[in-house]
């Protein structure tokens, strides 16, 4: 329901749709399988009685309480779960398409991290595959597409942008880029001989790749990088001018000492000499092998200057102690 919902052209509330009742069956799928293992599904007061609601019936435990016992505190399937919780109290109907299109990898990992539980806790019979199909598209693989998402994104209300904005940065990166949290993929067309044993599409798990094969989807997925992101993009700071930017837009003080208290305040970037330089928050901040340095995004500025305006955020960072 919650797929055909989503799919139907021209319906509106198909993303608030979808996120209601992915909740229900991802609620309904922990409360079989919690069952199946002799689990608790029931809300018990501090005597082990069964509590009541005032209309009659038991009360069950929520759908965040599940998945907290379920998942590890780490697992991106709980990250992503979390994320369509909170983002369902933040959508906005006349601007649901563009939300939409903002969300989409995340909404496609919802799917599949259901369909992956459903069969590991209850057997490939009971997978929903054959139900579903990859759907058609062309707005995300024509030569505009980047432009195209670009202005989507403009529309997309303030408050729901930094709503995501906040979530994703209190991820870790590990988190934030596994597929399980946001599903992303590369097309790259086969133009070999066809036989009749070929299918239209073949999915490859990066981690069935050999060494070989992985540096070549490496280089792949920086050829795509350097051909798509415009010029502008490309517009970086270093840290000295995030200082000067920032600086003249608070009320406060803002000097290079807190600005590097923030970084690691919030995660977005790797300490120096780290082993891997590339686990930044790539809205932030980004590596520059070329020069062996971090560079810095005009909407990290904008991000410190929202956080930083928050008094006791603003305390806590400064006051931080050096590590």
């Amino acid at each position: 329901m919650a797929v055909d919902l989503y799919n139907r052209s021209g319906q509106e509330r198909q993303l608030e749709a979808f996120i209601v009742h992915m909740s229900m069956g991802w609620l309904k799928l922990l409360q079989a399988h919690f069952e199946k293992s002799g689990k608790e599904i029931l809300i018990r007061d501090h005597r082990g009685w069964r509590v009541k609601h005032e209309d009659g019936g038991y009360k069950h435990r929520s759908l965040r309480s599940l998945m907290d016992e379920f998942f590890d505190e780490n697992d991106p399937r709980k990250a992503n779960i979390d994320f369509f919780v909170g983002l369902r109290n933040q959508v906005e109907h006349r601007h649901e398409k563009n939300i939409a299109a903002l969300v989409a990898g995340r909404t496609q990992a919802y799917l599949l991290n259901y369909e992956n539980a459903l069969i590991e806790l209850f057997g490939q019979a009971e997978g929903i595959a054959a139900e579903l199909r990859f759907p058609l598209f062309v707005s995300s693989i024509t030569d505009d597409a980047v432009e195209t998402l670009k202005k989507v994104r403009s529309l997309v209300p303030n408050g729901v942008l930094e709503w995501v904005q906040d979530f994703d940065t209190d991820l870790e990166p590990e988190i934030r880029s596994d597929q399980s949290y946001d599903f992303r993929v590369y097309l790259i067309p086969y133009t070999g001989s066809k036989t009749d044993a070929d299918a239209a599409m073949t999915f490859v798990r990066s981690d069935e790749l050999t060494d070989d094969q992985n540096k070549l989807l490496h280089q792949v997925q920086t050829l795509i990088r350097e051909k798509r992101i415009p010029v502008s993009d490309l517009d970086t700071l270093l840290p000295g001018q995030v200082v000067e930017k920032v600086a003249a837009r608070l009320s406060v003080p803002f000097t290079t000492h807190i600005h590097t208290q923030a970084w690691k305040y919030f995660g977005v970037r790797p300490v120096s000499n780290a082993d891997d330089p590339y686990k930044t928050k790539a809205d932030f901040c980004r590596y520059n092998e070329t020069f062996a340095q971090y560079v810095y995004t005009q909407a990290w500025v904008d991000y410190l200057v929202r956080k930083l305006s928050d008094d006791d955020i603003y305390t806590e960072i400064r006051n931080r102690k050096a590590t």
